[in-house]
């Protein structure tokens, strides 16, 4: 073997040092920064595995969206919604997703600022075409539903409280579940529950801007899911305005509010001012007029006898829970990041008919 030269071993030297100097670079990097986890060359925007907001994947989600608008409204890109590797979608983050894409789209001046990568797995792929995601991109999916938990799924939206647009939506969902089970779902306490959802989206929500100084669409306040899935019958109403907490002092007592305040000292600001809405519908004034609480959301729940009102604004949630005809718990929590809006979900449980064999 020849003896390496002077200048090749001066020539290794250098090159050894090189690599250990790139692979010390490389090992000080912070990984996984909010900006590189979600946004990759070519602005393609990976969303979550889990769509869901109260089981730890809420950070997650909304960073997602809030990456998706900075791309289109802020740098004014189009972008690609990677959901390749989403596998459930969960009520609250799934119309949260809906009212963000379509206020996303309404307000972009981009030819079709986003396009959609369907999920890998059938399931989610079924909830995105018949939520009607893909009507909001301008995307096509040959996908068919077929599924039983995902037939069933209605949505619609509007910028008003007529019944004319939500009415049918209510109506049949609510008919299917009464037709396939004992305990029926009482018609005329949902369209109440539902109004004064869709009534506080129009009337309060946007008084005030959020924290991304976005006031509302002309064309949309709000956003409703219907469901019947596993035995249960869900509606979920979301506005993308201001929360609870900013306007709450525009329709309640400050006297009540301030009782309220020492009441649950410690608890989150938000999940505090969804309990102080609901308490003073329960048991303040009981004045006919609207904006006067939210005793609507609960006394469909009381009629129904048992199920779950969570109620999610801002930074906060509060889970009111009953069973015969009773409150059984009521839980508050913190969402741990803002998710710029209010979503009110029912689910009440269902039990099927059970048809004889003749």
């Amino acid at each position: 073997m020849k003896k390496p030269t002077l200048a090749l071993r001066d020539w290794q030297a250098r090159i050894a040092r090189f690599r250990f100097e790139d692979r010390f670079r490389r090992g000080r990097k912070v990984k996984n920064s909010n900006q590189s986890r979600y946004i990759v060359p070519g602005e393609k925007i990976s969303a979550p595995q889990f769509f869901n907001l109260l089981r730890g994947d809420g950070r997650e989600v909304v960073k997602f969206l809030r990456a998706t608008a900075r791309a289109v409204l802020v740098l004014k890109k189009q972008v690609v919604l990677n959901f390749r590797n989403t596998e459930q979608f969960h009520v609250p983050a799934t119309i949260l997703l809906f009212a963000e894409i379509d206020r996303i789209t309404s307000l972009s001046d981009l030819t079709k600022p986003i396009t959609i990568r369907e999920p890998i797995r059938r399931r989610p792929r079924e909830v995105m075409k018949q939520i009607g995601l893909h009507n909001l991109t301008g995307d096509n999916s040959d996908v068919i539903p077929e599924r039983e938990d995902v037939v069933y799924w209605k949505a619609t939206k509007g910028n008003s409280q007529s019944g004319d647009l939500y009415g049918p939506l209510v109506e049949a969902v609510a008919a299917k579940a009464n037709k396939d089970h004992v305990n029926q779902i009482e018609v005329a306490g949902l369209w109440r529950s539902v109004n004064e959802a869709v009534a506080n989206s129009v009337d309060h929500a946007y008084k005030k801007p959020r924290f991304d100084n976005f006031s509302g669409l002309d064309e949309t306040k709000w956003w409703m899911f219907s469901q019947i899935r596993e035995h249960a019958f869900t509606i979920a109403v979301c506005d993308l305005g201001c929360g609870y907490r900013k306007t709450i002092n525009e329709r309640i007592p400050e006297k009540f509010i301030a009782f309220m305040d020492s009441k649950l000292m410690g608890a989150n600001r938000d999940a505090i001012a969804i309990d102080t809405a609901m308490e003073y519908g329960r048991s303040g004034t009981h004045e006919e007029h609207r904006g006067k609480g939210s005793r609507d959301a609960l006394s469909l729940l009381l009629k129904h006898g048992q199920g779950d009102l969570i109620v999610l604004s801002n930074t906060g949630w509060m889970r009111y829970s009953y069973e015969n005809n009773r409150e059984a718990s009521r839980e508050s929590g913190s969402l741990d990041i803002d998710i710029g809006g209010t979503i009110i979900w029912w689910n009440l449980p269902l039990h099927r008919i059970e048809h004889e064999n003749h």
